[in-house]
């Protein structure tokens, strides 16, 4: 415990000696002032817990000590015990109103005195707990309005689970009301709201996940797509209480989407034609002095068809540019893959890309556009060319319908390597490349395996990665819902 320090100030020595006699049971530090500027010195040097102060001193009385105690902001909360051998009424009103908290009239009873410095100490020590439960307080109430009004969102959960607190962003995200104590832990809470992914790390929950977990809220006719980006952490670790953070990532997710969609877009948008150009116009610039009239002008001919051709390319992504907003795109059905597959065929430099459907699928929409649907194939095709040997894979796409999920099963799989568990894990991950250890390094930073991941999560279904186990290679398992019937759902586009 702290030691309690006493500041005596008395000008007789033998006054002093005595004070100090009485007070030494105590087990008090003690200091002491001959006069009163000395006295004013100390007190500010060690803002002691208490001071018996004499009013008789040589340079100036007890009364003005007091109250310049009283006028200094760091000692004006010092208890002050005045000892005077004065006894009249008016000097013991005139150190009250200087300050002073006690009078003791000399000569004085020991035990009096001991008593008196004794209660004196405990209601000083009371004083000072209840200022520092004040100050705490205060910082508390500034504490929590940050957190009340932080953009980002705070649960506070036990080791069961179970929700202890939510600031206001977070009671939003969860949906619940202002006053609302929820009774469900919080991974069922949010289940009910959002999709869990990776849903194998949340089988980890809360700590011990091995990477970022997301909470997903698929886009509907009446809300937009939301995703949270979720971290737990344990504060101490003998807390036993997690702090749960949530933060909105929603932008910075569908902002990288719609710039690799794009950037994905224009670069197969732009290629096709402008090697028809360039080959072309090459062919003319070399062997124009051989060729006859027809042959030119058929070689021109197809220059000017791939070069109309870039030019509707150019005006259409000005389109895009200028209002993608303006622009919908209408969810596509089972029966627009084979013209996307015949597209891929044409485009990609692969053997043979084979398409099997389900006679059961009828020509009910799905949740997705034919662009994102195009983009997702296109990447899982040039996926499987970079991982294979020989940059020739075989690739098979098979599609059936589950009735009782109400959605459709489109499994993707290629001839290639197999992936080492590790790279199967962290592949979904952004910027995470795993063809660096088989092929080196290659452009497009190994965005695309996690922007397919997210179109398909964004419209409420679920993909898979695994190995093969019939032979090397892999298979993409994607899982896209059917719009229902009666729904207006606007789709990813």
């Amino acid at each position: 415990m702290e030691q309690n320090t006493i500041l005596i100030v008395d000008d007789d020595e033998l006054m002093r000696s005595l004070l100090i006699e009485i007070i030494t049971p105590f087990n008090l530090r003690l200091i002491t002032a001959q006069r009163g500027d000395q006295a004013l010195q100390l007190a500010q040097q060690h803002l002691p817990d208490l001071i018996l102060l004499d009013v008789m001193l040589p340079d100036m009385n007890g009364f003005e000590v007091c109250q310049r105690l009283r006028d200094d902001p760091a000692t004006a909360q010092i208890p002050i015990v005045m000892i005077t051998a004065l006894n009249d009424r008016e000097a013991k009103i005139h150190g009250f109103e200087a300050g002073a908290d006690e009078f003791i009239t000399k000569p004085f009873d020991p035990g009096e005195l001991q008593a008196r410095i004794n209660t004196v100490l405990r209601l000083n020590r009371y004083r000072r707990l209840l200022q520092e439960q004040a100050k705490v307080n205060v910082e508390r109430a500034r504490f929590e309005w940050v957190i009340e009004t932080s953009d980002n969102a705070y649960v506070i959960i036990d080791h069961d689970d179970q929700i202890r607190y939510a600031n206001r962003r977070a009671r939003t995200y969860l949906g619940l009301t202002a006053n609302e104590q929820p009774v469900r832990p919080f991974r069922e809470l949010v289940t009910q709201r959002y999709r869990l992914v990776p849903p194998e790390a949340w089988e980890q929950w809360p700590i011990g996940a091995p990477e970022l977990l997301y909470l997903v809220h698929p886009e509907t006719s009446r809300s937009p797509e939301q995703w949270l980006q979720v971290e737990a952490a344990r504060i101490h670790p003998s807390d036993d209480q997690i702090v749960v953070t949530l933060c909105d990532v929603t932008q910075q997710i569908t902002l990288q989407r719609d710039m690799w969609t794009f950037h994905t877009a224009i670069s197969h948008k732009l290629r096709t034609p402008l090697v028809s150009y360039l080959g072309g116009l090459n062919l003319l610039y070399d062997n124009i002095e051989h060729m006859d009239r027809t042959m030119a002008r058929n070689i021109a001919a197809i220059a000017l068809s791939a070069a109309k051709r870039l030019q509707q390319v150019i005006d259409d992504i000005f389109l895009y540019v200028r209002s993608p907003g303006d622009i919908h795109y209408d969810n596509c059905t089972v029966f627009d893959l084979p013209a996307m597959v015949s597209t891929l065929n044409q485009e990609l430099e692969i053997p043979a890309i084979s398409l099997s459907i389900d006679p059961v699928l009828d020509a009910r929409r799905l949740r997705i556009s034919r662009r994102s649907l195009e983009m997702v194939l296109r990447e899982l095709c040039e996926n499987a060319r970079k991982f294979h040997p020989q940059q020739r894979p075989m690739v098979t796409i098979r599609v059936d319908a589950d009735l009782a999920q109400n959605q459709v099963r489109l499994v993707v799989c290629d001839d290639g390597v197999h992936l080492p568990p590790a790279h199967l894990q962290k592949i979904r991950q952004p910027y995470y490349q795993a063809e660096r250890n088989f092929t080196g390094q290659v452009e497009g930073m190994g965005l695309g395996l996690a922007q397919v991941a997210r179109i398909i999560l964004a419209v409420g279904g679920s993909y898979q990665m695994r190995n093969r186990s019939d032979r090397p290679g892999i298979c993409v398992e994607l899982r896209i819902p059917f719009v229902e019937e009666d729904s207006s759902d606007r789709v990813i586009g």
